[in-house]
């Protein structure tokens, strides 16, 4: 079982329904981390001597789901909350974020999506950097 995973109370879990998140989420038989950007409509806390795992109940973005999903705690490396979804097609959803927690306290240190349309990254979202 991970040990990375983000502990969080009642009052912070509840905090995050009704959000859009990008979440880095890892597990046991994965070397490397995977980021997903997904609504969150539910909370289940743990329940000592009856259910130990607390998860958010998720919806993609896409729309598509019959029903939510479960997203373990445990399973959750960093997640973020986004203030706003744009709705006009720029891109620029990753502008500003807010309650954000890391299982480590500090974040990753995996690079975020970057910026588009700022002097550094087009609107393509090229860099010009070379990726080996």
């Amino acid at each position: 079982m991970l040990e990375c995973g983000i502990t969080l109370d009642a009052a912070t879990a509840f905090s995050y329904v009704g959000k859009t998140v990008l979440v880095e989420q890892v597990w046991d038989d994965e070397p490397d981390s995977t980021w997903y950007c997904l609504h969150i409509v539910g909370v289940i806390l743990p329940i000592e001597g009856v259910y130990p795992h607390g998860c958010f109940m998720t919806l993609e973005l896409n729309g598509e789901d019959p029903f939510p999903n479960e997203l373990f705690f445990r399973n959750i490396r960093t997640i973020r909350a986004m203030r706003y979804r744009d709705r006009h097609g720029s891109g620029n959803v990753l502008g500003r974020m807010t309650l954000t927690h890391s299982a480590d306290g500090s974040g990753s240190g995996a690079a975020l999506p970057a910026r588009r349309n700022s002097s550094t990254v087009p609107s393509n979202g090229s860099t010009g950097a070379a990726n080996p």
